[in-house]
This record gives C-alpha cells, structure tokens and sequence, in this order.
C-alpha cells in the first residue's frame, strides 16, 4: 500500500513508523493509526471485562469440535466436504495460534474480547497471504500470461472466475439465513448484509453474456463449495466464526479497481469487465469490509473453543482456496 504524504507530515509519521512496534500506545503510533482507520492494518486492544458488563451482547454456546489436528476439525465440524477435497487438508496446522489467541485474551481471564480477534486475524491473514502463492500475486500473473500466450483460454479461466462468484452470490443469502436465527443480537446487521447481497449473482451472469460464455460449461470448485458450506455451519454454532468468515467473501479493504477487472481490460474484450466493476463499486460503497467488524461489536467474551474454532476454519479454508486457484494454473498451462 502506496500513501501520499505532505512535507510537513513527514516527522511525525517517521516517529510513528519507529515506534509502530515498541510503543502501541506512542501519541504519534495512534494519529498513524487514526489516519489509516480505514485499512486493515491495525488490531484492536481487549477490552476489560468491566466494559463487557450491563451490556446486551449475544452470549457464548457451548460446542463441541475436536480443533486439535485439521483431519479430526474436518471429521467434527459437521460440514459437508467433497472426497476429491480431502487430499488437501493440511497434515498439521502451521500458524502461530498463541500468538494469534494471545492479541484477543481479555487481562485476567481465559476469555477473548471478539472485536480483538477478529480485528487481529484479518491482520494475520493479510501477513499470512504475503507468503503465499496467491498472496503474491501468482493468479495475477499466471492470467497475464495466458493472456498473451492464448486468449480463449484466457477467457475460458474468466468464465471458471466469473462461475465460482456466480455460486457465491447466488448461494451466499440463503447459507447467512440460519443466523438470523442463532445469531440474535445481530440480526440488523446481518438483513442488512443479506438485502445488500441480493441479486449480485446477475454481475456474474453479465460477464458471461459479455465474454460469450456458457455458466453451465464450468464447474464449482470444491474449495468454493466448502466456503459455502462452511459458512452456513458456523451461521448455526457460532457467531464469532460467521462474522470472521465474512472476510473470506469480501475484500479485506476495497480500493482502486477489480483485480479480475484490471486483467480483463487488457483484453480484447475489455468491456467484459463491467460486471466485476459494478460489483466492486457497490461492495466498495457499502464498507461490506467493515461487515466482520460490525458483527464482533454484537458478541460477548468469546471462549477458548470458539475462538480455535475460527482460527481453525480460517487457516483450513484459506489453504483450501490457495490450492484450488494453483490447481487451476497447473490444468491450464499443462493445456
């Protein structure tokens, strides 16, 4: 991320920058951070458990999922999941989960404050992702590439883009519903999202109609099912792991244009690109990023179990994603 500063802004966001890491609490460190509210680059700090008190919060369930290795989360998380898929669950799971738990403990308890959390781990993500194949950029330029070698099949991995985001939005409304439900204290905001969701799967049907494809000749991804899938579970067992998972279905800060979209206009059909700029001008406009953060302002003090519970599911979902856009380059440059 690229900021335009003023001459005369430029000490006082160097002192920030030098004390970003030592001293949270640095006058400067919190302008910096205030100036940049907007972008995913900072956590918040938990609460005390006196500010949780005298407050209508949606309270912790109680469940029962075994997070102790990927294998046995897959085998009790009660979400369905493709045979073809299960070659990809992780052997082990490799992120820091102290570390990450640890941002979000409330002092003195064994509770996590949930604004914390999800605030941290959309953060751990974001770092996560830098050291990946996708998070470097390896779609992007694996398409640029196509695109100059052989364009049909440029917009043969556009219509697999444009079919995945067409199940997404067209399945997406009715997998939140079960939350209304057992998500009280955040139904507002949920019918909010879900009436701001509705009918965005005709995005997709436009790049179809502009590229001159068939949806139906496209598969679903399995990783794309199980995001789905997913989702839906944790809209019934638990409201923390619903209001982070929502990250994986927006962008973690919308600005500038379309990544698909940019590529697409390098084509001969750039037009074709509309679809995903209407869709990402209304996600932009919406704050639909801000939607995780909305929710965990609804919640109590989250319990150890919910919170591995989430960081579990992020972890295995993300990876999921990874390997299915590599799987895909993989078919199309062996073509």
């Amino acid at each position: 991320m690229e900021i335009d500063v003023t001459a005369e802004d430029k000490d006082w966001i160097k002192d920030a920058i030098k004390h970003l890491q030592s001293s949270a609490s640095n006058q400067n460190v919190q302008k910096f951070i205030k100036e940049l509210k907007d972008y995913p680059v900072f956590y918040i700090q938990p609460r005390s458990m006196k500010e949780f008190e005298s407050k209508d919060f949606q309270p912790c369930s109680q469940i029962n999922v075994d997070c102790s290795t990927p294998h046995r989360f897959v085998e009790s998380f009660g979400c369905e999941i493709e045979d073809s898929l299960r070659k990809d669950i992780l052997p082990a799971w490799t992120w820091d989960r102290e570390k990450i738990l640890s941002k979000a403990r409330i002092p003195d308890t064994d509770l996590y404050d949930p604004v914390s959390f999800v605030t941290y781990l959309i953060c751990y993500r974001l770092e996560w992702e830098n050291t990946t194949w996708s998070g470097q950029d390896g779609f992007g330029q694996f398409m640029e590439r196509l695109l100059k070698k052989d364009e049909d099949k440029f917009f043969q991995v556009i219509g697999w883009i444009s079919r995945q985001s067409w199940y997404v939005t067209t399945e997406s409304c009715q997998a939140m519903e079960p939350a209304l439900t057992h998500f009280e204290k955040g139904r507002d905001w949920i019918n909010h999202f879900i009436h701001d969701e509705a009918g965005h799967y005709k995005f997709m049907e436009q790049v179809f109609e502009d590229i001159e494809l068939n949806k139906e000749d496209f598969p679903v991804g399995d990783g794309t099912k199980w995001l789905l899938a997913a989702h839906k579970r944790t809209a019934m067992i638990s409201p923390l792991a619903f209001s982070a998972m929502i990250n994986l279905f927006e962008a973690a800060y919308y600005e500038g244009q379309d990544p698909i979209s940019r590529v697409i206009k390098l084509s001969s059909k750039p037009h074709a690109a509309r679809g995903f700029d209407l869709h990402y001008k209304i996600n932009q406009e919406h704050r639909h990023c801000d939607m995780p953060v909305n929710l965990a302002i609804c919640l109590a003090p989250q319990t150890y179990d919910h919170a591995l519970l989430t960081l579990s599911l992020f972890e295995l979902t993300l990876n999921f994603l990874d390997r299915m856009e590599q799987y895909l380059e993989k078919e199309f440059e062996m073509q």
